[in-house]
């Protein structure tokens, strides 16, 4: 079990899109973020769930926090997790991807040494929430917030960033499957038949 890297599932959206609270829709037989954190709990010693309704995963028997500054979406839960972080990494991961790969997380953190920013790109696309993050991006999200701009990937160009190319998350997951996330209600009928 690692202890050199703190885990957190953002959970603080509003679900808009998917018109009912997606991290709680049970998808092949349990919630989305029940799914979630059964792949990463064995692999993290210290698993926390950023969101502002602080009762609503207490099934999970988690850590609960709220974001620092409500209502920024991703970057905010990222802010939150650097800030709350004893440690010098975290792993941020999103509560509504069914399909994530413990050995494709073991494989990311075995490359993190020496970088600030370890996070997979499919077809020239970062994937924010399934992503390592040192503690020396803090001030860089700290700015991004502080200037109106929500866009994480913003800071990128700043740190020592690796890169984890689609060839290599293809030798884990062939079809990609483990970035799939649930935007809306029809995302789940195809994700359902696939």
């Amino acid at each position: 079990m690692i202890d050199t890297i703190d885990a957190y599932i953002i959970a603080g959206g509003k679900s808009i899109r998917f018109r009912r609270d997606k991290s709680l829709y049970e998808f092949n037989g349990k919630p989305l973020i029940k799914h979630v954190a059964d792949v990463i709990i064995p692999v993290f010693k210290s698993v926390s769930i950023i969101s502002n309704d602080l009762n609503k995963f207490s099934f999970l028997g988690l850590n609960t926090m709220p974001d620092i500054i409500p209502d920024l979406g991703p970057i905010g839960g990222i802010y939150t997790a650097l800030s709350s972080s004893p440690g010098k990494k975290i792993f941020a991961f999103a509560c509504d991807t069914p399909f994530i790969n413990r050995e494709f997380i073991e494989y990311m953190i075995s490359k993190m040494e020496g970088f600030d920013i370890t996070i997979p790109s499919i077809s020239d696309r970062y994937e924010p929430l399934h992503a390592i993050y040192s503690s020396s991006c803090l001030p860089y999200v700290s700015q991004l917030i502080e200037s109106g701009n929500r866009k994480i990937i913003n800071f990128f160009d700043s740190m020592k960033l690796l890169r984890i190319t689609e060839e290599e998350v293809r030798k884990f997951d062939r079809d990609l499957k483990l970035f799939q996330n649930i935007n809306y209600f029809e995302d789940i009928e195809k994700l359902s038949v696939q």
